[in-house]
């Protein structure tokens, strides 16, 4: 059977051609930006810089935090009118905690907005991950608790049985980086590495967005280092049919082992794997097979196949400790912070589109 083409993995392009073009931003995150003022009830002398910046962004009553994820198609008429097809999204993934986290864990509120009112939020693709031997659906929106263990914010990803921890990702730097001026003038790594970099390209001398449009004030964006906390496996349909919830589709339902299944080839990965490629571990309560050569994603992940069910199953895994790495918009060296909105920043970038 042809193995499907799918992997969760952060990832984004641009693709432009002739007198039209595709500009996609496809990224996964959970946090993110805020207005810049001071919202928390509890006392900050206990928290430590990179609670204290996570705060100032990520309470409700700061505006919360937002991260642009799109993907535009592009038309231009025979007088230069730009028209953006309908089938293109351009929106946030918004989240906030209601209080502090530093007397508790606390609850993230999670939703998802079009920045465009002319576009529509596409549906959200929902994770698949093995924990202690079964396979678990990510809750959708996500369910999150968010701690401060030490001088850190950890995110605690909750299945969607609202109860199994799927993911924990331990953030250790918040950096706060003010806006002002014309968001034509913005820092270059804030549209390289952020989907507001989409609108900078042009179609025939014509702009995505006013450019002599100004950040509202007090707006700002947030540079975010995480790390993954315990090995993170995920899984999918190796072929079709197409499936959701505990039951993927196996690569094979006739091959109950690893060592009968190889060897295999892969035609998400272009290659074929020999026994001898990997090692064979106990990953997340499952049997299973892991590749010693990266895949090359910006996060550095590794192939999996596992036994389940009387079948082999295909996955990858991201191991512990990894640092969560994002691709520039237009390719090159990935790096390690993630680039959120605060409220003020998303609001100017809402009345600065043209479309």
């Amino acid at each position: 059977m042809k193995e499907n083409k799918k992997r969760l993995v952060n990832r984004h392009f641009m693709l432009a051609t002739g007198t039209a073009f595709i500009l996609s931003a496809i990224l996964s995150a959970c946090g993110g930006g805020s207005s810049g003022s001071s919202g928390s009830t509890a006392s900050t002398s206990s928290l430590s810089d990179t609670q204290k910046s996570y705060e100032s962004v990520a309470l409700a009553a700061n505006g919360g935090m937002h991260y642009l994820s799109g993907s535009l198609s592009v038309s231009a008429s025979s007088t230069g009118t730009l028209t953006v097809s309908p089938s293109s999204v351009f929106y946030s993934d918004d989240s906030s905690i209601a209080q502090s986290a530093a007397a508790g864990a606390q609850p993230l509120t999670v939703t998802y907005t079009s920045v465009s009112s002319a576009l529509k939020v596409p549906a959200i693709t929902v994770a698949r991950l093995l924990v202690n031997g079964a396979v678990y659906s990510s809750a959708s929106p996500p369910q999150v608790r968010i701690s401060y263990p030490g001088a850190n914010v950890q995110e605690d990803y909750l299945a969607s049985d609202g109860k199994t921890v799927t993911r924990t990702l331990l953030g250790t730097s918040y950096s706060v980086v003010p806006l002002s001026g014309l968001i034509s003038a913005s820092p270059a790594e804030l549209f390289a590495n952020n989907a507001v970099g989409l609108l900078t390209n042009t179609l025939n001398g014509q702009s995505l967005y006013n450019q002599q449009a100004s950040w509202q004030r007090g707006a700002a964006y947030v540079k975010v280092v995480r790390h993954t906390v315990g090995d993170e496996a995920f899984t999918y349909d190796c072929a079709a049919p197409a499936t959701t919830g505990s039951n993927p589709t196996p690569c094979s339902a006739t091959i109950s082992t690893l060592e009968n299944f190889f060897p295999y080839a892969s035609t998400t990965d272009g290659k074929t794997y020999q026994i001898s490629d990997g090692q064979i571990v106990t990953l997340a309560g499952m049997r299973a097979w892991v590749a010693n050569t990266a895949l090359g994603a910006a996060t550095t992940d590794y192939r999996v196949y596992y036994q389940n069910n009387g079948g082999i199953y295909a996955g990858y895994v991201i191991k512990d400790g990894t640092t969560l790495q994002l691709a520039p918009l237009a390719g090159g060296t990935p790096q390690d912070n993630y680039y959120f909105l605060n409220s003020a920043a998303l609001q100017s970038i809402k009345s600065a589109i043209v479309f």
